[in-house]
Order: structure tokens, then C-alpha cells, then sequence
């Protein structure tokens, strides 16, 4: 089997609480609403925010039911999410060429070239889970790939206090 999965433990990486309820505001260049199947498509530097949660991509596809916003694809080269996991923290700063986030469910999918950056720890990969909600990441390497690409993980010294 050529996936490796990996648990990192060091990463907590959790969500503000506030941001569902904000307002969310959505900029691009090309904009595509087809209302019968629930489906909208932003085009052209597509910026997305919602409280501290940022999407930045080439392309953003929204899927809703009963007019609630329930998947959002967004590619790129690459497609970047930022979340504020705590008012105390940094931001958690998570790309790959395709990002899936489920928004009931609170889970963000990277895939291809995928990455996430927090507390000055990094993780990259062919593919990164990221569990909102749960607090738990788990990522995926190619090591049979031609180039080997497997999971790296850096994790900066804890300070001594």
C-alpha cells in the first residue's frame, strides 16, 4: 500500500468558536449561480473570509442545501485556508492545489502539494486531514512516487520556562 498515515500529536489545531457566525464576504473576478442544484462558482483571485477564516484560490465552488453552505472546493497553485485557532494563538496556515472543507462537519481536506503551518511547526504531504473539530491531523505521503514524496514533519524546540 503506498499511503503512510502519520497522527501529530504537538499540532493542536482547533477553530474560534465566533467564526460561523460571521458574515461572510467573498471577492473575484467571474461569479456563476445555478440555484436549482445549489451549486455557486467564484472565478479569478477568489478571496473568501468569514470571521478569521480566510480562502484565498484561483477557483471556489460552494455546494449548498436548503440554502445553507454545506462543501467548499477551492484550487489553486496553491489554494491557501487560515484559521485563528484561539485568540492567544497564531494563525494555522493550510494549502494544496485542491482544499475541501466540509462545513458542517468541520473538516478541512488538502490534497496535492498539501501543507499546514502552525506554532512554527510544519507538515506537508501528498495529503493532509485536518479535523476541525476533533483536533486531530493526519497526513499522507507517495513514497513509491518517482520523486519519493513522503510526509516531513518539522517541529520547533519547546522553550524552557
Amino acid at each position: 500500500m503506498w499511503e503512510r498515515c502519520v497522527r501529530i500529536f504537538p499540532m493542536c489545531i482547533q477553530a474560534l468558536p465566533s467564526d460561523r457566525n460571521q458574515t461572510i464576504y467573498i471577492q473575484s473576478d467571474h461569479f456563476k449561480r445555478n440555484g436549482k442544484k445549489g451549486i455557486t462558482v467564484y472565478e479569478g483571485a477568489v478571496q473568501m473570509s468569514q470571521g478569521t477564516i480566510q480562502i484565498n484560490a484561483d477557483k471556489i465552488t460552494i455546494y449548498s442545501v436548503d440554502n445553507k453552505m454545506n462543501r467548499i472546493i477551492a484550487s489553486g497553485n496553491p489554494a491557501q485556508f487560515q484559521q485563528q485557532p484561539a485568540e492567544d494563538k497564531e494563525l494555522v496556515i493550510a494549502k494544496g492545489t485542491t482544499i475541501e472543507y466540509l462545513v458542517a462537519k468541520e473538516k478541512v481536506f488538502l490534497v496535492n502539494n498539501a501543507s499546514i503551518v502552525q506554532d512554527g511547526a510544519t507538515m506537508s504531504g501528498e495529503r493532509i486531514n485536518y479535523d476541525i473539530k476533533d483536533a486531530v491531523v493526519t497526513a499522507v505521503g507517495n513514497p513509491t512516487s518517482t520523486d519519493n514524496k513522503r510526509i516531513q514533519i518539522v517541529i520547533p524546540p519547546q522553550a524552557d520556562n
